[in-house]
């Protein structure tokens, strides 16, 4: 992350305080520049970007049709271009707060004070990616996290994953991303979820060919884990007597979101198009104000007081990056 800001207030000008206010302060840059495996998973799901506005919208046009074929001497067929599905989304602010006590300096308890700035920035790492997973996760329109609700639909009006994504020509057909077929335990869900987002289509019903690599499963869930380590990482067909390949060997990267706890008894999945994350702006992080701290003298108490501001948020312009696999509804593959 590396972007925490001081604003100083009184505590650097209180004698008490002075020596420790510098150390905690060091503590929380040197965290804060180190990466961590809340980073490093939320950097292998999402666009993770800044901004300097409200909100990010974005949006798109439809494709011309194809070209068509005349006999000699015929007319051009005049086609047009539409707007096509846009999305905004608005950053939300989130606060900490932690306490140096006087006597905590008093007595010297540094190592006490050092834990509390070291765990304050870890806090905001993790929510940051448990926000986002929150939104990945979710089925519906909305999620709750943090005591509110958010938005999860993207620039077509429907949830992340639904099985009535809507093309914006006339006569472009729904299409799905949400699937209720287990992983199972050989290649074949696997294979055919990764055609379906293959032949996924735009706005104007054009194919986008997008290949899918990424298979993304819960912390929680290690037979789940086992199961896909097998499928995408053995070299012969899984599940199976014959000495055949395994088509799927090589094609994919396994992501364990260890903040994505999964129900007890189901085992969801996603697989994503890293490609298609990044063209079609699919899954999007970003932070508008770096982690803000700053701290204060409690006339009343004596303590340090240490208060943290921030505000990023998460979404989707585009669907088509990214399919739900093992949900508890959507659509059936037979």
């Amino acid at each position: 992350m590396a972007g925490v800001v001081f604003s100083k207030l009184s505590g650097k000008n209180d004698s008490t305080f002075k020596a420790v206010e510098g150390l905690l302060t060091e503590i929380i840059k040197d965290v804060d520049t180190g990466k961590t495996k809340d980073d490093e998973v939320l950097n292998a799901i999402f666009n993770v970007k800044k901004s300097s506005k409200f909100g990010e919208r974005a949006g798109g046009l439809t494709e011309f049709a194809d070209f068509s074929f005349v006999n000699e001497g015929g007319e051009a067929i005049a086609d047009e271009i539409q707007e096509g599905f846009g999305k905004l989304i608005e950053h939300k602010a989130v606060l900490k707060s932690f306490v140096t006590t006087k006597e905590m300096v008093d007595d010297n308890r540094l190592e006490d004070a050092k834990m509390a700035a070291s765990n304050f920035v870890r806090s905001y790492k993790r929510t940051r990616l448990r926000y986002a997973t929150e939104y990945l996760a979710a089925e519906g329109a909305t999620f709750t996290y943090g005591g509110l609700t958010h938005d999860r639909t993207t620039g077509d009006g429907v949830g992340l994953f639904a099985t009535n994504h809507p093309g914006k020509r006339h006569g472009v057909a729904n299409q799905s991303n949400v699937f209720t077929n287990a992983l199972g335990t050989d290649i074949q869900t696997l294979n055919r979820l990764g055609n379906i987002g293959r032949n996924f289509k735009n706005e104007s019903g054009n194919v986008l060919g997008y290949t899918f690599d990424t298979l993304i499963i819960p912390g929680n869930v290690p037979e789940l884990e086992e199961v896909a380590n097998r499928i995408i990482y053995t070299g012969l067909v899984v599940g199976s007597a014959n000495n055949d390949i395994n088509t799927q060997k090589g094609k994919w990267k396994l992501v364990v979101n260890h903040q994505w706890e999964a129900a007890n008894g189901t085992k969801p999945y996603i697989i994503m198009s890293s490609e298609a994350n990044k063209e079609l702006r699919g899954l999007e992080f970003f932070d508008r104000t770096p982690l803000d701290v700053m701290n204060e003298v409690d006339i009343k108490t004596r303590n340090l007081v240490w208060s943290g501001y921030g505000r990023f948020s998460v979404g989707s312009f585009n669907w088509r990056a990214v399919m739900l696999g093992g949900a508890q509804s959507g659509t059936t593959l037979t």
